[in-house]
């Protein structure tokens, strides 16, 4: 890892394998709720989610859009967190790692090879209201995660605090898709 203000890794070697043969066994949990990735201009554009918690989808209105299902609420589980067992000892020694007092958005990612996030920040009040940690599941060397005075080539299990706050992109310019379990957590201890 270069330096780099924005980014704190966690702990490194947690055991994502089983969480990945579930998730290779049952690709039909990607893309349920394309919301962040269905709009040409959104940075998320093109890549793949599965949605594990977040705001209930009965607050979601078309007219109402993205941003105000951002705002304010109490995160529930969605279905893909029944079916994946093994995402539990994942998150929940997460919260007990950094003393964790609310636990909000589980989302896991996936960029395709050759493919990016493309740089943004993150706002509302889900943004602003939690920490955000990454647990790496799948990567290959040459795949980043970036801010603008340093970047993660992250392997699978490294678990790191990231400022989504500030601009950020994900590069995966590899022959392998790049996915990563994203949890939001409120703690007294940011970034672990």
């Amino acid at each position: 890892m270069t330096n780099s203000r924005n980014m704190r890794m966690v702990a490194r070697s947690a055991n994502v394998e089983p969480i990945v043969q579930e998730i290779l066994r049952q690709p039909w949990l990607w893309n349920e709720h394309t919301v962040r990735t269905e709009n040409p201009s959104s940075p998320h554009h093109g890549l793949d989610d599965i949605w594990v918690r977040y705001n209930p989808l009965r607050n979601f209105t078309p007219d109402g859009g993205a941003a105000a299902f951002n705002q304010e609420h109490e995160a529930e589980w969605y279905p893909p967190y029944y079916a994946l067992p093994s995402l539990r000892p994942l998150v929940f020694d997460l919260m007990r790692r950094v003393e964790g007092e609310r636990l909000g958005g589980v989302l896991i990612t996936r960029i395709p090879p050759g493919a990016m996030c493309k740089p943004h920040r993150d706002d509302g009040w889900h943004a602003k209201h939690y920490d955000k940690y990454a647990v790496q599941l799948q990567s290959a060397p040459g795949q980043a995660f970036c801010f603008g005075d340093g970047e993660l080539e992250a392997e699978p299990g490294d678990v790191y605090w990231f400022n989504n706050l500030e601009e950020h992109w994900v590069k995966n310019p590899t022959n392998q898709d790049r996915m990563t379990l994203i949890v939001c957590i409120r703690s007294n201890r940011m970034g672990g």
